[in-house]
């Protein structure tokens, strides 16, 4: 629905924080009580302003990506208390294939991400805006890799999923270099052929394949 409503550029968000931060310094160098409540108002008001759009920007590019959060099963582990042990193995079992699915959902979503993304030559041809927008987009992908690469790590899988543990294990941080140098691509300005970006596509295909082989197997 936001989307629908706004159409928010990065240079728009950016140009919105730099008003709050003059505004900041106006209501700081301001004499006399009344100017100050003022301009406090003011600032209070721009900063409101900038971080509700800077929320629909980031909201829209995971929208477009479509990357969805794991939300633990808080119904299984409070009805844990009251279950005997020989099923809690079972409850465990279960809520790691529920972690276990959405993880390889997210990272096949984030994979396609890096996939698509336009040749480095393409971006640099269009223009300021639509580079940070990507450059946007590129973070989000690197924050995002990360975030799914920690919580795979952090997951207890039972016995019986060792090995495909191990294999979702290897597509997380191949996943993890690919959001790395899908970023870095845009701190190397010399770098007109978008080599991390390639790199990036080779390890985010190499995310998939894992996944796709841990689908497989089950």
């Amino acid at each position: 629905m936001a989307n629908n409503l706004f159409s928010i550029d990065l240079v728009q968000v950016a140009i919105l924080w730099s008003i709050a931060a003059l505004s900041i310094i106006c209501s700081i160098n301001s004499r006399g009580f009344f100017r100050q409540v003022v301009s406090w108002l003011i600032v209070i008001a721009v900063v409101v302003v900038a971080a509700f759009f800077s929320y629909l920007k980031f909201e829209s590019i995971r929208q477009e990506i479509g990357v969805k959060e794991f939300v633990p099963d808080t119904t299984v582990a409070a009805n844990q208390d009251s279950t005997p042990l020989s099923s809690v193995d079972d409850f465990a079992s279960a809520n790691y294939l529920s972690a276990e699915k959405q993880l390889m959902e997210n990272v096949v979503a984030i994979s396609d991400s890096i996939l698509s993304f336009p040749k480095w030559q393409d971006i640099n041809s269009q223009g300021i805006e639509k580079r940070e927008f990507y450059e946007s987009k590129a973070l989000f992908l690197r924050n995002s890799s990360m975030n799914f690469y920690r919580q795979i790590r952090k997951l207890s899988p039972p016995s019986e999923k060792k090995q495909s543990y191990d294999l979702l294990l290897a597509a997380a941080d191949n996943l993890r270099l690919a959001g790395y140098e899908i970023h870095r691509q845009f701190g190397l300005e010399a770098d007109t052929l978008g080599e991390s970006v390639n790199k990036a596509r080779e390890s985010a295909s190499l995310a998939k394949l894992v996944v796709s082989t841990i689908t497989n197997k089950e």
